[in-house]
């Protein structure tokens, strides 16, 4: 598949669109402006949609009847408003040399920015020259040529029927297959699908234990019982074994093989702890798996032998990303298809041709992509994604170019996440049906719930009235939410992107700050309590994390990752302000900000809160894997043991010796505070998710 075909969307909606930069000029698609060097234009809504359809394309060619749905929705137009809107875009650009928009002959258009780029004159489609005159043909000539005709349009014809043709995917049934108290997850199809094995365990932080069912009617049987976490199971081609994934509370995972229904377990390889380890069968001597050397090394994509214990790299991404995960082979076991995190909140799918070592891009958006599987043929990739809001099922074809397509449902509200599949294309699928809502615990010891709405809730920060600002996926897409002291909710943006993370306010609690992911793109972002002057104030794209205001409120703070590792900048809010590196930011991996404006943190491969600043004493706190915390201005506030039911948090103070607060059931990684003390933290609740099958069929 080409992975630079252009993303296809609705009509524009410039309310929707974020601002973004272009080789030094700032576009705000909201207020139609372009600003470069101070000065500013403004566009017709019209000209502004085929700037930002322009971008979205990433360089590459976008087509005039693209360029006509995006922006007229569809609607007939004449090629000469079109023509009109870019020659009033390329008037609006001119003032940057950096910035082209070529017209494609035939084609379209082309937005090009960067630095590499020089201002040349628009092209202009060729106007073929008259063909000059040549003598009659003889008639033996023309039987000749009409013969070597006729072959060449039998053989495209031929051509024609052997090309693929493209498929489309419906929903045609579901039934569910689990209804026991408790999870269960990572269902596991065997290749018949006569039989499933999933995880189970009573709430969110219990170890999981493998069973195993008929999917038509039985009882579960358990076939594991180690004390560690069993998880990720999936059949041998032949359907006599199961590989998983075994995670102790430390140290390494292992993968494991046993016979079904009964036989001896076997480790056959180490691994990395990671919440979303997963294992394929490649062959039947061969697991795929995704792991790194050491806890500093970025994630790949491996295999290893289970008779052996050989084991070789399969991929090797970029230190500019975070790294593979999550292989899942095809069933001819020639392909591997991956997820590549490049950013936090933004991931794409790889396909990986085994034999030859070659990577392509499935999907080019960024949006998340939690599960997915292969079709029984090996053709098309069925995976479950955020695009465009709320989490569905798509599909992308592997053997013809083209955008993923949505898979039509009309079986009410599932939401897809981890899944397997059977030779008869039926799907096995989670369907969870819980909440994660804030609550609150008062200096006086007093927990109280904040929010009570559908979805999750996470990432609170509070002001000093009592506003609560926090990331929720109530209305679909993550946003930017607020609640009041008087319990009322209120959306602040509509970003309708990959994620939005990490809200902070300002010291005078009129400013909050955040982290939006948008089309592979991260960067930092404000917005008024009342939801008004949302502005981008970097424009660079990179992966971002914490965002802390200043003490005087003139600035933010912030970390970002670039293939050199992790350094603390700061961005002045004043119009015009370049992010810069702080000093003494660099290896940081976590930042936190104290109510003196002080900045603390955990550098790299490190596991004690410090004091960016120098001189201060900071209490001995030391952080594990699954810990959360914050600075108050009583000391460090710890959120110990998400894996353990009840959790706990604890308050370590500048001086003396830390304490527990209180134990919270069911909590699930959250921390926040408030100006006066008050703890705010998430918590899971209602949680139930049991499996259902879907039968899919192509049309």
């Amino acid at each position: 598949m080409n992975e630079h075909v252009a993303i296809q969307w609705p009509e524009l909606n410039l309310a929707r669109e974020l601002p973004f930069g272009l080789a030094g000029t700032h576009v705000r698609p909201a207020a139609l402006e372009v600003e470069h060097d101070a000065r500013i234009v403004t566009l017709e809504p019209r000209v502004m949609k085929v700037l930002v359809a322009l971008h979205r394309s990433r360089g590459q060619p976008v087509s005039r009847d693209e360029l006509i749905d995006l922006c007229w929705g569809g609607r007939i137009v004449t090629e000469g408003a079109l023509n009109r809107c870019v020659a009033q875009l390329r008037k609006a650009l001119c003032e940057n040399p950096r910035i082209v928009v070529d017209t494609i002959p035939t084609v379209g258009y082309r937005l090009q920015a960067n630095a590499d780029v020089h201002r040349v004159a628009p092209a202009v489609e060729p106007v073929a020259d008259p063909a000059p005159a040549r003598p009659a043909a003889s008639s033996r000539g023309l039987f000749i040529a009409g013969g070597f005709a006729a072959a060449a349009v039998a053989a495209v014809g031929v051509l024609l029927i052997a090309l693929p043709r493209p498929v489309t995917w419906t929903a045609q049934a579901f039934h569910p297959l689990t209804s026991e108290r408790g999870l269960e997850t990572h269902p596991a199809l065997s290749p018949a699908g006569d039989q499933i094995v999933y995880a189970q365990r009573p709430d969110v932080v219990s170890r999981r234990d493998l069973y195993l069912r008929a999917v038509g009617q039985g009882t579960p049987v358990r076939i594991t019982t180690d004390p560690a976490d069993d998880h990720s199971a999936v059949w041998s081609p032949r359907g006599d074994r199961i590989a998983f994934v075994r995670t102790p509370p430390v140290g390494e995972c292992s993968l494991v093989v046993t016979p079904i229904p009964l036989g001896p377990e076997r480790v056959v390889a180490r691994c990395q702890s990671a919440s979303y380890t997963r294992v394929s069968w490649l062959d039947d001597t061969t697991l795929v798996f995704a792991d790194r050397p050491d806890a500093a090394a970025i994630w790949r994509v491996r295999a290893v032998n289970i008779e052996t214990g050989a084991a070789r790299d399969l991929t090797a991404p970029s230190a500019a990303t975070l790294g593979d995960s999550d292989p899942m082979a095809s069933p001819d076991g020639r392909k591997v298809i991956f997820r590549r995190s490049l950013m936090h909140g933004a991931d794409d799918l790889f396909l990986l041709d085994v034999r030859t070592g070659k990577e392509r891009a499935l999907t080019t958006d960024g949006w998340k992509a939690p599960g997915y599987v292969w079709s029984a043929d090996g053709r098309h990739v069925f995976y479950s994604s955020n695009r465009g809001g709320e989490f569905g099922l798509w599909t992308v074809d592997t053997k013809i170019d083209g955008p993923p397509r949505q898979v039509s449902l009309g079986l009410g509200q599932i939401s897809f996440s981890r899944m397997s599949a059977d030779s008869s294309n039926r799907l096995a699928v989670e369907i969870p049906r819980g909440r994660t809502n804030l609550a609150t615990l008062s200096p006086g010891g007093v927990t109280r719930p904040l929010t009570n709405d559908a979805g999750y809730d996470w990432d609170p920060d509070g002001a000093a009235d009592g506003t609560v600002a926090y990331a929720s996926d109530r209305s679909g897409s993550s946003e930017i939410w607020i609640t009041n002291p008087d319990g009322r909710s209120v959306r602040l943006t509509s970003i309708v992107g990959s994620y939005v993370t990490a809200p902070a306010w300002s010291p005078d609690g009129r400013t909050i700050a955040f982290i939006a992911v948008k089309g592979r793109r991260s960067d930092l972002y404000t917005v008024a309590r009342d939801g008004s002057r949302l502005r981008a104030m970097t424009w660079d794209g990179l992966d971002k994390l914490y965002p802390e205001f200043a003490a005087d409120g003139a600035s933010v703070n912030y970390l970002e990752r670039t293939a050199a590792g992790y350094r603390v900048m700061q961005v002045g809010l004043e119009a015009g302000a370049h992010p810069r590196p702080l000093a003494g930011g660099a290896g940081w991996q976590v930042l936190r900000g104290g109510p003196d404006g002080r900045l603390y943190g955990l550098k790299v491969g490190e596991s004690v809160v410090r004091a960016l600043s120098p001189g201060r004493a900071v209490p001995l706190v030391e952080i594990g894997g699954y810990d959360e915390w914050v600075v108050g201005s009583e000391g460090v506030v710890v959120l110990r043991g998400q894996r353990a039911s009840p959790s706990s948090i604890w308050l370590h103070p500048w001086t003396g010796a830390p304490h527990k607060l209180v134990d919270i059931p069911n909590c699930c990684g959250s921390l926040g505070l408030s100006p006066d003390g008050t703890v705010l933290f998430s918590q899971s609740l209602d949680d139930q998710i049991d499996l259902g099958l879907v039968n899919l069929a192509a049309g």
